[in-house]
């Protein structure tokens, strides 16, 4: 309902401008303008806007550029404007305009498919930061802007959907490297040539096919036609409809069932079989595209599951020798692979150590539970906060967010918990925990356990009983879509979904995180829950906000509700508004903080005037 006003107006730009254009072929070189300004935009976005402006502030700029430009059109008198008359129109035939239209639309299926695809290939090369998840699609669109402006005439129409499919498929024959060649770019450069690089390296990724999506949508617009304001709604809808289908497609039946390879090689298929079926295409072409088809895909080295399930992207700054030996030893000794499996909102990977036996549980390459360090925060955020609640009566609702190894859940149970719901956004997720049954009590097969697979904020949206514990232990908060759960805002929903002395656990990351977002974090969290406690689970790694009317005399934190509130004076608010940690965050991934926030939390521990469970000094 807010979302579709304003959209079918942007689609309705493009249209309305065209009118004042005289032939259709213009009206491509005014779309690859337009997409041009969208590479800026969506640049400008999260790199400059966002941070500082926040998210409301950059609607209304966004608002007041939509609205200047539309202003300056009506003053220029634009707006009465009809285009100078063709001296000689040429309608396009109905059988003519159904070829534009399926181009048009299966370059927008293929490319929408693709872009789903590449944007995964981002996360698990770079991370799921919003900085990353921006480089694809300024990339991707960048490439269309070039398609359209440089080869949007209609002779291309057929050849380059061809080559859509042909380049998507030549780009794979690159993924086996982008790790290598992330390697080389931060032994030449370091931190500052890690983005730029990851930018160049999504470019060979993919092939060159953005070009060719963009050719084909001028060259449909070149081949329509009659008037360029036609040509240029009935193309974009065409293309449009068929992005819709190419996103929802490779988003939710296709990776899962497909993988990121797999979609991205039958969507470069798809396009090569349409365009070997239109007119216009060269009849070398009709046998030379699907024997390039094939010569690729036999070409094309096979996914290597080992490579992306360690996140070599997000562990590169540790690395003293970034020789491509070393990468592949990091990538392929020591461990063996348990399971891998691209799910809808990421890709889960369990791996064991040969040397330890341990295994850990990573989500596009980042580690988020193991049976090894992690043992201590996992087993302190189920077992202490349902002992501080014990300590006010019994315990009958506990609500966990997030699945993981499962080894929370199962210690709030053994703490005396009576019920146990999860929540889990990935059922990937949920199928990778299995292999931690060992030491998750088999939690999953508990009849006390309740699994849900839904978004937390969703579910905390709904109405139902009060939890006597929530404990809320997503991934980190730099991550795009997980930094939802770290806002004062979020905290607020878990606060009324809370029975009256019901306990509150917060994980905290000290590691990659910069010494201001901590404090964001403490600040934001204290607006809500006043009376918190601050558990340090592993030093100058993980800790533990607990949020309680009191705590019972045998826990010790590291710090009460006065230290704390002393360590977060100042500090700006997270909210959902201004998230400033998920842009802020993801600048520091490379930087080693843990120490530094313990110092500083060190720094704000005194001696405690009252007892822990008493009113705060």
């Amino acid at each position: 309902a807010l979302l579709l006003p304003p959209a079918c107006l942007a689609g309705a730009t493009l249209p309305a401008a065209a009118a004042a254009l005289a032939t259709p072929r213009e009206a491509a070189v005014l779309y690859a303008v337009n997409t041009a300004g969208a590479v800026a935009g969506t640049l400008a976005g999260p790199f400059l806007l966002l941070p500082y402006l926040g998210i409301r502030g950059t609607e209304v700029a966004a608002a007041l550029a939509a609205a200047t430009a539309g202003a300056w059109a009506v003053g220029l008198g634009l707006q009465g404007v009809r285009p100078a008359p063709v001296a000689h129109p040429t309608p396009a035939t109905a059988r003519a305009s159904r070829v534009v239209l399926v181009a048009a639309g299966t370059a927008g299926l293929a490319a929408m498919a693709l872009e789903v695809s590449w944007t995964r290939l981002c996360a698990l090369l770079l991370g799921g930061s919003v900085h990353a998840l921006a480089l694809v699609l300024a990339v991707f669109l960048a490439g269309v802007a070039v398609g359209a402006g440089r080869f949007g005439r209609a002779r291309y129409l057929a050849p380059a959907l061809l080559w859509l499919g042909l380049l998507a498929a030549a780009g794979t024959l690159a993924w086996r490297w982008l790790p290598h060649g992330l390697g080389l770019a931060w032994a030449l450069g370091g931190e500052a040539l890690h983005l730029p690089a990851g930018a160049v390296l999504l470019a060979l990724a993919m092939g060159g096919a953005p070009v060719a999506s963009g050719a084909v949508f001028g060259a449909a617009l070149d081949a329509s036609g009659g008037s360029a304001s036609r040509a240029a709604g009935r193309v974009l809808a065409a293309n449009t409809a068929g992005g819709v289908a190419g996103t929802v497609l490779a988003g939710l039946p296709g990776l899962p069932r497909l993988g990121v390879q797999g979609v991205t090689a039958w969507v470069a298929i798809l396009a090569v079989a349409v365009a070997i079926l239109l007119p216009g295409l060269p009849r070398r072409w009709r046998f030379g595209g699907p024997l390039a088809m094939a010569v690729l895909a036999l070409a094309t080295p096979r996914w290597d599951p080992y490579q992306w399930a360690v996140g070599f992207g997000l562990r590169v700054s540790e690395f003293v020798d970034l020789s491509p030996r070393a990468v592949e030893r990091f990538a392929h000794e020591g461990w063996d692979l348990l399971a891998y499996e691209d799910g809808i909102t990421g890709t889960v990977a369990v791996g064991r150590s040969r040397r330890t036996g341990h295994r850990w549980l990573s989500v596009n390459g980042k580690v988020d539970a193991s049976t090894g360090r992690d043992m201590a925060t996992q087993e302190a955020s189920g077992r202490i906060p349902v002992q501080v609640a014990l300590a006010h009566g019994p315990v009958d609702r506990v609500l966990v967010v997030g699945l993981a190894s499962g080894v929370t859940a199962g210690r709030a149970l053994e703490a005396g918990a009576r019920a146990v719901t999860v929540v889990e956004i990935e059922a990937a997720v949920v199928r990778a925990a299995r292999w931690f049954q060992a030491v998750n009590g088999g939690v999953l097969a508990d009849p006390r356990t309740t699994l849900v697979l839904a978004d937390a904020r969703a579910f905390l949206q709904r109405r139902g009983p009060a939890f006597d514990v929530i404990v809320s232990e997503p991934s980190n908060p730099w991550i795009t879509g997980v930094s939802s759960l770290f806002t004062e805002e979020y905290w607020r929903l878990a606060r009324a979904r809370l029975a009256p002395d019901g306990v509150f656990c917060q994980w905290v990351q000290l590691y990659d995180l910069p010494p201001e977002a901590l404090r964001s974090l403490v600040a934001s969290f204290l607006d809500v829950f006043p009376r918190t406690w601050l558990f340090e689970t592993i030093p100058a790694a993980d800790a533990l906000l607990v949020a309680a009317p009191d705590l019972p005399g045998d826990l010790e934190p590291l710090l009460g509700p006065a230290e704390l509130a002393a360590l977060a004076a100042g500090a700006r608010r997270n909210t959902d508004d201004r998230p400033w940690v998920e842009f802020e965050a993801p600048r520091w991934l490379h930087r080693s903080t843990g120490e530094e926030n313990a110092a500083l939390l060190d720094a704000a521990t005194g001696p405690l005037r009252a007892a822990p469970g008493g009113p705060p000094p």
